[in-house]
């Protein structure tokens, strides 16, 4: 891939960069080449449902800036172009602290049925506060997406459908040790 990126956001487990001059995709990258291929595979068969922004490309690596020197591009970590969803607004409700997590409020009702269509497409996820969640266009109207497709993000995954998980590679330990043992490309 030759595209560059912008820095933009970055979750626990990711970091997201606008791309110049592809109107409305981003480069998402993760900690090692399994996650992304597990992200992959997970985003693009919800993006078939709309559940979930599309999926732009294969699973590779772009040119970033370095981070300490602006001018100086480095490959970055292992990822995919998609679609930028728009974030879910902000929520004033006094219930849900702004993380909209099983309150009641608006958007805590969007994602709860995105969670529900989440796990009848045999995905448990486990991580539906509003930062997970945001909008994309389909036919003039905006419609809810989980943007967090990180193995991190669900508990039980129907393995035939999504194929196997990530962290069974190190029964999902998160020491330095089994993070190398993931980011090292086998």
């Amino acid at each position: 891939m030759s595209y560059v990126g912008l820095y933009e956001d970055c979750g626990s487990r990711n970091q997201f960069y606008i791309l110049k001059n592809r109107r409305g995709r981003g480069f998402k990258s993760f900690e090692s080449k399994e996650e992304a291929d597990f992200a992959h595979r997970v985003q693009s068969k919800l993006a078939e449902d709309n559940l979930a922004p599309r999926v732009y490309s294969d699973v590779g690596r772009i040119m970033v800036p370095d981070g300490y020197d602006d001018d100086e591009m480095v490959l970055s970590n292992w990822g995919y172009v998609t679609e930028i969803a728009k974030p879910m607004p902000v929520c004033y409700n006094d219930d849900c602290d702004g993380e909209c997590y099983q309150s009641g409020c608006y958007n805590s009702v969007i994602i709860d049925n995105v969670v529900d269509c989440l796990y009848e497409a045999g995905l448990e996820y486990v991580d539906g506060h509003r930062g997970n969640f945001g909008f994309v266009r389909r036919n003039k109207e905006l419609v809810p997406v989980v943007i967090d497709v990180g193995s991190e993000s669900f508990g039980d995954i129907d393995e035939r459908l999504y194929g196997s998980d990530p962290r069974d590679d190190t029964d999902g330990c998160d020491c330095s040790e089994c993070r190398a043992f993931r980011n090292t490309e086998r």
